[in-house]
């Protein structure tokens, strides 16, 4: 089956793969059925060919491509142009001489993939239908009445214009055998996003007797119509019954490229698409652009406003959906896809081969699809490609980094979990196709293991085989979130939304109003740089505080947020806020491929930040805390660790497992990081006065020589503090950033390493 199939490239190539196995088998085992059937092929073409034909002899190979493809192969698409262009591909590429175009309307279908049923479970989960009660609905329950007339068209060869013709004609009989079942499942599909329908479903009144005619069917009908007006559900067990009729059913193997875009419409995006100047625009001269074309453009508001309200009934669906982990994040429609193909295939060893953003192996609202797959699959193999150059897909984004996923479902829980094996990254054909290249074998884990290693199931990019041992050392270091009840803790918290907060904010203004405090975004700082000049806007102090103030009370009644680990009085107190001290921030957009990718700071007193630039709050720990964990946090071994991880946002669910190490509060390497980081940190500058005072340094001004060689110091203590050896350390500068020329640096910091090595 291929989803999403656009063209009809993936089922091209597996109509090939399978021929060439098919052809391998029956050269070895003659089946006679086959071998009938071809030379009933065969002679029908050659008979309509005539005896004045001058072509190539029919080979065995061609009749297989063409049997495959009118048995063999499924294709659902959304597009109705993208279906009649695959079967148009399949047809070119299966044509024989002699021999009539194949009827491929049963094998490739229009519809929404993910709007209808998927499968008899789904469906029952709806119903909440129990084993052999009134309401269970098995494949013979709903689909039998269809079994002799879709086994009749399974055995037709479409040799002739009237055996083309009667497929066609059992077709529409089967269609109309499972017209009612069709319609018993949009009715379950519209039960999740309409009232009136999910009543009826739960009270028992929609039953495996629906059908048009009666007033109660056609009511729920006609409503479920309306609820899925314009998004085409497409329900699989209808749509090929020939799959889930059989002993096994399910998909065999499934493969596509899904879509990767969201189910929203951004208003600017679709302006955008009949104003291109658009997107080179500041926020403020877009929202101008987009009033004036909706004066100037009214014929295009309708359009606009029907994909608004198509993309909203699509976002309802797949969020109520069998989708766990849409309503977190943005809906993207590849974590829909995820599983869909998971639960179309067969349960006994099916396979999956579908390109994907790496994010359905990172982000947190695929958590539960990951958890799934490393405790239910048998086999997970993953090629990581970077599409630099656009070498591997022309027009996709060069930096970011595709999934090249092959799943095999295991029949029977697997102990460990599934095994998963990570190959890449690639950023080059070369390297891709060389079989000399570096990475000789994928590097093998255990589902478990990775199950350990966060809370999300999120799987490293490591650079090569060399790299897991030095990911483990890393590892083995408690998280940064760790709740010990004794040593330091800390929580990563928003103070202000760009969006929710902007009535607190001056976005105007080019100048500081008299008294305004600044408001930070990601760019306002860099490691060891608290104020790079570049801010998002101006704040009023005694109004950002008061907001500030309001939504710390309300968190710290909510049991999730970092402000309830706090003692009420302190909440009370809004001399206590975070804002009027010196704190620590981090970068939330970033990407593995920047210089750094972790990009933290001490943030100066009498600033605020937005979402952008989260900061952190700590139950546990004084500034000696604070000044070790931004030295960890700044150091090229963190760094490396979180390359692993991270590819466009460093997430809370990223930073809050990043491995830090807790050594005793009188050890030297503790003591050295807190000295070099907090010298860094403050500098010459005077906001930082206080925080200084608190761990012995008052800011002065720093040399750049002298600068550099506390950063070198600071990684070679780091790296002991994670208790890896000097060839890690070289083989994390070595693999840190492509084209980075890092032999200077790395020698500087081996030296004090060595250094440390003997003084520690």
């Amino acid at each position: 089956a291929d989803i999403a199939m656009g063209s009809g490239h993936f089922l091209v190539a597996a109509v090939d793969h399978l021929e060439r196995g098919f052809s391998g088998y029956l050269a070895k085992r003659a089946l006679p059925g086959v071998r009938d059937e071809l030379a009933r092929l065969r002679k029908t073409a050659t008979d309509a060919l005539g005896e004045e034909w001058q072509g190539d002899p029919i080979e065995d190979s061609q009749l297989l491509r063409r049997q495959i493809a009118r048995r063999c192969v499924h294709g659902v698409d959304l597009n109705p142009l993208a279906v009649e262009l695959a079967r148009l591909s399949l047809w070119i590429h299966t044509f024989v001489p002699g021999l009539p175009l194949s009827f491929l309307d049963v094998n490739l279908i229009v519809g929404n993939s993910l709007v209808g049923i998927a499968t008899f479970d789904e469906a029952r989960e709806l119903i909440g239908a129990e084993a052999n009660d009134l309401f269970s609905l098995t494949a013979e329950d709903l689909l039998g009445k269809s079994r002799a007339t879709v086994a009749k068209l399974a055995r037709l060869t479409d040799a002739t214009a009237a055996e083309v013709k009667e497929a066609r004609k059992l077709y529409n009989k089967a269609r109309e055998e499972i017209q009612s079942t069709e319609e018993l499942f949009t009715v379950l599909a519209a039960s999740r996003v309409d009232e009136e329908i999910s009543g009826a479903v739960e009270s028992r009144q929609v039953t495996t007797r629906l059908k048009r005619g009666d007033l109660f069917s056609d009511q729920m009908l006609r409503r479920a119509d309306r609820a899925l007006e314009g998004l085409r559900p497409l329900h699989f067990p209808t749509a090929f019954p020939q799959v889930f009729l059989r002993d096994r059913p399910g998909f065999d193997v499934i493969l596509g490229n899904p879509p990767w875009e969201k189910a929203k419409v951004e208003e600017h995006v679709f302006w955008s698409r009949h104003d291109p100047g658009l997107r080179g625009l500041s926020r403020q001269q877009q929202g101008q652009r987009i009033a004036a074309l909706r004066e100037s453009r009214p014929d295009l508001i309708p359009l606009y406003e029907a994909e608004v309200a198509e993309a909203d009934g699509l976002r309802a669906v797949l969020t109520s959906g069998p989708f766990p982990g849409m309503g977190t994040g943005d809906p993207d429609l590849y974590k829909a896809f995820c599983w869909r193909f998971w639960h179309l295939v067969s349960a006994d060893s099916g396979r999956i081969g579908v390109v994907l953003p790496r994010s359905a192996f990172q982000a947190k609202g695929s958590t539960d699809f990951r958890k799934e797959l490393f405790t239910a699959g048998r086999e997970v193999h993953l090629t990581m490609i970077v599409n630099t150059g656009e070498w591997a897909f022309e027009g996709m984004e060069p930096r970011y980094t595709i999934a090249l996923v092959a799943i095999c479902k295991a029949k029977t829980p697997v102990e460990f979990g599934a095994e998963v094996l990570l190959d890449g990254p690639y950023a080059t054909y070369a390297s891709f196709a060389n079989p000399g290249r570096k990475v000789a074998e994928p590097t093998v884990f255990r589902g478990a293991e990775i199950n350990s290693w966060n809370d999300t199931g999120s799987l490293p990019l490591l650079p090569d085989a060399e790299s897991i041992d030095i990911f483990r050392k890393l590892r083995l270091a408690p998280r940064l979130d760790l709740d010990d009840g004794r040593t330091w803790r800390a929580r990563p918290y928003t103070e202000l939304h760009a969006s929710a907060d902007a009535e607190v904010m001056d976005l105007t203004s080019e100048r500081r109003p008299r008294g305004f405090w600044a408001i930070y975004k990601g760019e306002s700082f860099d490691i060891w740089n608290p104020d790079t000049g570049s801010y998002y806007g101006w704040a009023d102090p005694s109004v950002v505080k008061n907001a500030l103030q309001e939504k710390r009370m309300r968190a710290g009644q909510t049991q999730s947020s970092a402000f309830s680990e706090f003692p009420t009085a302190w909440l009370a107190n809004a001399a206590t806020l975070p804002c009027n001290n010196a704190r620590i921030a981090f970068r939330d957009v970033s990407n593995r491929t920047n210089r750094r990718t972790v990009i933290a700071s001490l943030v100066p007193p009498k600033v605020v930040l937005v979402h952008l630039a989260p900061t952190l709050v700590w139950p546990r720990g004084d500034e000696n805390d604070q000044a070790y964990l931004l030295g960890v946090l700044c150091s090229i071994p963190l760094d490396w660790y979180a390359r692993r991880f991270v590819e466009t946002h460093l997430t809370y669910f990223v930073f809050n497992p990043f491995p830090i190490p807790r050594p005793k509060r009188d050890s030297v390497l503790r003591r050295r990081v807190i000295e070099l980081s907090s010298r860094l940190a403050i500098q010459n500058d005077d906001r930082f006065e206080k925080w200084g005072a608190a761990v012995g340094v008052e800011p002065s001004p720093l040399a750049e020589d002298e600068k550099d060689d506390h950063i070198h110091e600071l990684d070679a203590a780091v790296a002991h503090l994670y208790g890896i050896e000097e060839a890690d350390l070289v083989h994390i500068f070595e693999t840190f950033h492509v084209g980075w020329d890092c032999e200077e640096r790395l020698r500087k910091t081996l030296a004090h390493f060595t250094r440390l090595k003997k003084e520690k």
